[in-house]
């Protein structure tokens, strides 16, 4: 799993029955190829048809040789081409992914309790702060303990015999990027326009290929978990900053 400092980690729920489930343990993970082919008008967020791109090239990185039968020899150039040219892997659209909003620390190292210095106050509530288009994920939300849940999680997956990563998603500027990705990143970028999602993802491979998502039974999590509805999760979360200890 990812070693970033993530505080919280939330999953948003459109039916209050599964963010129960959730709770109780009961995972349901969607194949990564379920967020391409996802009908939606696109305000949620969730559809994108460039999950898990490998190679991302610019018009101007681009030219092909072409030898095409009865038309011969035909060479592409950037004057032919109206948009970047993508290419991806059919592996990764059999991964199963799990999606999660989470809270990192960024560059603010935290001491001892979580004190930080006056001067972090502004950005650490800044990055508490999440953005409105979340609630289109759904109007219910399970907030977690980072830490204890991922090392229930990490148990729960090694002992279903199944490969697994997790990671903050990182985001490109896609009008600018071209070149390809690390192969171990590939799930996990995404474009720039995704990036108020600031999304943890955990990617688990079965070594199975189809549409079907994937049931974990990860275990009870009540104990470091809680339900609470969507809108209200920025008046839930405060921050509170204790004088710093004379040296």
């Amino acid at each position: 799993m990812s070693t970033q400092t993530i505080l919280y980690l939330i999953k948003f729920f459109m039916n209050e029955a599964h963010a129960d489930e959730f709770i109780k343990g009961n995972l349901f993970l969607n194949r990564l190829s379920y967020f391409k082919t996802l009908e939606s008008d696109g305000k949620d967020g969730r559809p994108d048809t460039n999950e898990a791109v490998a190679l991302w090239l610019q018009p101007h990185d681009v030219e092909l040789d072409l030898n095409i039968p009865g038309i011969g020899a035909v060479t592409i150039r950037k004057s032919d081409l109206a948009a970047p040219v993508s290419m991806s892997f059919d592996f990764h659209e059999h991964l199963h992914v799990l999606c999660l909003y989470c809270f990192i620390t960024g560059t603010i190292t935290p001491e001892g309790d979580l004190q930080f210095i006056a001067a972090d106050e502004a950005e650490l509530k800044e990055s508490l702060m999440i953005d409105a288009r979340c609630y289109g994920f759904g109007p219910f939300a399970v907030v977690t303990q980072a830490a204890p849940f991922l090392a229930q999680l990490s148990k729960a997956l090694r002992a279903a015999g199944v490969k697994f990563q997790g990671k903050v998603v990182e985001y490109y500027d896609d009008a600018t990027f071209s070149g390809k990705m690390a192969l171990a990143d590939i799930p996990f970028r995404k474009q720039m326009r995704f990036s108020w999602q600031r999304e943890f993802r955990v990617c688990v491979q079965t070594g199975t290929k189809g549409t079907d998502p994937w049931h974990c039974r990860m275990g009870e999590i009540s104990s470091f978990s809680g339900k609470i509805r969507s809108s209200d999760l920025n008046s839930q979360f405060q921050v509170n900053f204790k004088p710093a200890k004379a040296e």
